[in-house]
Formats: C-alpha cells, sequence, structure tokens
C-alpha cells in the first residue's frame, strides 16, 4: 500500500490506526527517486528564456508512514497545502511513467512555484473548498495550475480564457456571463463552478473514470470518444494511458498527476512550498448598484491594482449595470467598503449602458429608444458632432439629470474593452499597428519598435506582432 493511498481513504486509515505499530514498519513506501544516472536536470523556469540547471537532494526521503499517520489525525490544518494533498484521490496513477516524466520539469523548479503560490494564494482556498464539499478528488484544484499558471487573465492563442481556460461557447453552455461589462471566466469564483460542473459532468460521461474526464476537459468529450473508438475499446475498458490523443492532452494529465505527487511531498522533490493560511482571505460584498472601481477601491482603502486583481471579471472601470454589483475585498476591508458605499450621495450613483450603433442609426433614434438625450449622448461620449459610424458604440447614462453627470471622470470611461495584453498578436484582416495600440493601450511606435518594423507597415493576416515579454505559460 502506498502512502497516497493511506492519506486518502479514510475507511482503511482508520483501520490501520488499530494495527500494531510493528506491522506499521513492515509498510514501508518510496517515492520514486529522480535518476542517479542525471547529474542535474534542465528545468525552464516561468519568465526565464534560459533553463535552469539543479541537482536534486540525495538527502531527503519521504516522510514515514507513522508520521503520515499521526499528521492525519489532525481535522484542522494550519497550512492550506496539508489539507489539499491529504484529500488526493487519484494516488494509484502517481507511479506511471509519464507521470515522472513531467515530475522532472517540476523538480528543484522553486522560481516557479513561488510564482504560482503568489497568484494563487487569494483564491485557492475557495476553490479548495468548493472541491471538498462535492467531495471530489482535490487533484482537480491543480488544474489552474496547468492551464493558467493560475492567471485569472490568461487568454490563448485558441481563445480560451481565465483560471480554467475556458472558449466562450462552453462557458456561455455552463452559464458563465459575458459582455462588454463583465467576463464571468475571468471571476476565479464564478469559472470555477462552472468548471467543477463540467468536470462532473464529465466524470460520469465516462464513467467514472477521473483520467478520461481530465482528457476530455481538455481536447474535448468527442475527441476521447474517438480515440476510445479508434482503439477498438469501449468507455468501460478504455484506459488513458494507451489512447491515441493529442500531445497535449498526453501531456496534461500527467502534469496534473506530477503536480499532486510532488506536493504530496514536496521537500523530497527540493520545492519549499510557502505557506498558504488554511482560511478564507476574502469576501464577497453586495453594492447592489453600479459603482466606479476607483471609488470603490478608495472607499475599502485599497490600491486600485489590487482590487482589479481580486476582481478580474470586471472588464471596465466600473461594476456591471445590472448584474453582477459585487465586489470580492479582504475580509478586513469590507465593512469600510459596506459603511463607505452607505454613506455616498444618491448622485455619486450613476449607472451605465452600453448601445451598438446598427447601419442606420442615427442620435436622435437612438436617445428616444434608450429614453435620454441627444446632448447627453454627445456630452458623455465627447462627440464633437452628430455623425456616429455603425459598429461602434455609446455609453448611455440611465439618467437625464445633467448636474449629477458633471463631475464624471471622463477619462476613466472608455468604449473600449479592456484587454490583458497577450506577449504576441496574431494579425487579422484589417488590423495595423494602430489598431492594435488602441485595444490593448498601447503605443504604436513601441510595437513598431519592438517588432523592427515600420509604424506605417502593412500587416498580413497571420503575421505574428510580439507585444510583451512572456510571463506564463498558459497551456491552451
Amino acid at each position: 500500500m502506498s502512502i497516497y493511498q493511506l492519506k486518502n481513504h479514510h475507511a482503511i486509515r482508520a483501520i490501520l490506526l488499530l494495527i500494531p505499530l510493528a506491522y506499521l514498519g513492515a509498510c514501508q513506501t518510496s517515492v520514486p527517486s529522480i535518476s542517479q544516472s542525471e547529474e542535474a536536470i534542465v528545468i525552464n523556469d516561468p519568465g526565464s528564456s534560459s533553463p535552469i540547471r539543479q541537482n536534486p537532494n540525495p538527502n531527503l526521503s519521504p516522510t514515514p508512514i507513522a508520521e503520515i499517520e499521526k499528521e492525519y489525525m489532525v481535522e484542522s490544518f494550519d497550512n492550506l497545502w496539508d489539507r489539499l494533498y491529504t484529500k488526493f484521490q487519484l494516488t494509484e496513477h502517481y507511479n506511471h511513467s509519464a507521470v515522472d516524466q513531467q515530475l522532472s520539469n517540476y523538480v528543484n523548479n522553486q522560481a516557479y512555484f513561488d510564482h504560482i503560490v503568489e497568484r494563487a494564494e487569494p483564491f485557492l482556498f475557495w476553490i479548495v473548498s468548493e472541491i471538498e464539499k462535492r467531495e471530489l478528488p482535490m487533484e482537480l484544484a491543480l488544474i489552474p495550475i496547468v492551464e493558467s499558471t493560475f492567471n485569472p487573465n490568461a487568454y490563448s492563442p485558441e481563445h480560451a480564457v481565465g483560471l480554467w481556460q475556458f472558449i466562450a461557447p462552453t462557458a456561455r453552455s455552463f452559464g458563465l456571463q459575458q459582455d462588454w461589462w463583465y467576463d464571468a471566466r475571468r471571476d476565479p469564483r464564478e469559472s470555477t463552478i462552472a468548471a467543477l460542473n463540467f468536470l462532473e459532468e464529465l466524470y460520469s460521461a465516462f464513467n467514472g473514470n477521473w483520467l478520461l474526464a481530465l482528457a476530455a476537459y481538455n481536447t474535448g468529450e468527442g475527441n476521447v470518444n474517438r480515440a476510445i473508438k479508434l482503439a477498438g475499446l469501449d468507455i468501460d475498458n478504455a484506459n488513458f494511458w494507451s489512447l491515441n490523443l493529442a500531445s497535449e492532452t498526453r501531456t496534461h494529465v500527467p502534469k496534473i498527476l506530477a503536480l499532486a505527487k510532488l506536493i504530496s511531498n514536496s521537500t523530497y522533490y527540493g520545492i519549499e512550498l510557502s505557506p498558504i493560511a488554511n482560511e478564507e482571505p476574502l469576501v464577497l460584498v453586495n453594492l447592489n448598484s453600479q459603482i466606479d472601481l476607483k471609488q470603490a477601491a478608495s472607499l475599502a482603502n485599497l490600491e486600485y491594482k489590487e482590487l482589479r486583481k481580486l476582481n478580474p471579471g470586471y472588464l471596465q472601470w466600473a461594476t456591471h449595470p445590472d448584474s453582477p454589483q459585487s465586489l470580492i475585498v479582504p475580509i478586513k476591508n469590507a465593512e469600510l467598503l459596506q459603511t463607505g458605499v452607505a454613506k455616498l450621495d444618491p448622485n455619486h450613483f450613476v449607472i451605465w449602458d452600453r448601445y451598438e450603433i446598427m447601419p442606420g442609426d442615427t442620435l436622435g433614434a437612438i436617445s428616444q429608444k434608450l429614453g435620454t438625450r441627444v446632448d447627453i449622448l454627445l456630452a458623455v461620449n465627447q462627440l464633437n458632432g452628430t455623425q456616429i459610424i455603425a459598429g461602434g458604440s455609446l455609453l448611455v447614462p440611465r439618467t437625464e439629470d445633467l448636474s449629477r453627470l458633471v463631475n464624471l471622470d471622463r477619462t476613466a470611461q472608455s468604449n473600449r474593452l479592456i484587454l490583458p495584453v497577450p506577449e504576441i498578436y496574431i494579425v487579422r484582416r484589417g488590423d495595423n499597428l494602430w489598431s492594435i495600440a488602441r485595444k490593448f493601450d498601447l503605443r504604436s511606435a513601441e510595437i513598431a519598435s519592438k517588432n523592427g518594423i515600420a509604424i506605417n507597415s502593412i500587416l498580413q493576416p497571420g503575421q505574428i506582432i510580439k507585444l510583451m515579454p512572456s510571463n506564463d505559460n498558459s497551456n491552451k
């Protein structure tokens, strides 16, 4: 019986605690070691173009079974990592050679795990609690590490977004809201609920086979079913390791298992996981009104960047005009925010809509349709005349009281979608340096310089434009 099996089966643990200690001494198990023939392991450090060569520590050995059993007697944990690894359920698969192959990419890569811990710390407790509530394998909490390096704003070339890397159609099918104001794929809590619902559906579709469910999460249920069919198998006797799946999927599942294996005994593998407190650091504050995020940050005594980091689902300068109208803040700041909002003059609250201009539209027709006035549309959109262009958009305040609009910070309000800046951008038909710069709030001259091209260069569809240095290793 392996160390990991002992950790994850409560009934077995209960029996083992009654067995004489002499028997425990006979059940020694070791974690598969790194090949002694390798003097060093080459590991790619996220954010660096150079590999890091580091030696595994041969002096460390796995935690003895007796200590693990003693540890498991504690019902609560100070460190969230301890709570997490004691709930792993897929340990029977950890010793596969493909898992060890992926494990070698993580061993001794301290910089990578420091990066992950920093990003995961605000959100991991809530994710672990949701998985625990559903009694699912805790290995699922590691999927965002593989998918997005725990970056809520991760955006892949295939247009997958967020911690759990949802593409738009799949996200909509699981109820994730996506509009100009808000993208629930970037919301850590909402996307986690959708991802776990999706994984539970896949688990059921593949008759309780978690490896097939994880593979289908990465490549699609249809692709896994086709691989099973081509292998002449059915779902009940299909084996993930023997299926002819896409190379990304063949490594995706072992990566998750390798991370779990390492976290189960991180010190042995040369990693010090910085402790994460086993307590919820954040709280959801319902505001029941649209509010400017800078104003909310000021009321909560938070840095604006910190508030945006904790609420990545909001794409614009304010919360949604309809729903959601809530903010995640540290528990210690929640009362400040609630009290501050309650004391605000009602004139501080202006609800905004966004209207997409259609062919044939005029400002007069739009104002009549939306119950506003032309002069208000001109003022808040900073228009010099009444000419508007189909395909553009207008911001429309839900008020006709100009006194409520006179002090608005219009520099914070933009008709443009706020997008995270990717490492590269693939040129589409009609793109030019100016339009790309405007999309990501960059300077066209800087983009031209970074790519060694003239600022008036004609771009070709499919051309790759560098926008920023790589900081992430998104997998989709």
